[in-house]
């Protein structure tokens, strides 16, 4: 799907850590929609053991999208956050375009 609108659901996002976090117990993803207020998204970790992770000794967090988490269109940015006993830690920013029905 080239484009991606406001309300939709079923969409996976998957966000690289940068890091190797599979002991992390908290993992989360850190939303800034439009107007720029942040919410956060409960994450999952996604597949330690994928062989994208193995060839790069990084991890990924992962969730599948609510009807209400991409609630406005235009401009949204995300970045994945994790929490452990050593720190915390954040992923790069990756931005997305949300359209509005028949955009």
């Amino acid at each position: 799907m080239s484009k991606h609108y406001v309300n939709e659901t079923g969409t996976y996002l998957r966000l690289d850590t940068g890091i190797n976090i599979g002991t992390a117990p908290d993992y989360h993803i850190r939303a800034k929609n439009p107007a720029g207020v942040v919410s956060t998204f409960t994450a999952d970790l996604y597949s330690s053991y994928s062989s994208i992770a193995l060839a790069t000794d990084t991890y990924f967090v992962s969730r599948t999208l609510q009807y209400t988490d991409l609630n406005v269109s235009g401009l949204w940015e995300f970045q994945a956050y994790v929490a452990g006993a050593d720190g915390t830690w954040w992923g790069e920013t990756v931005q997305l375009n949300v359209y509005a029905a028949f955009e």
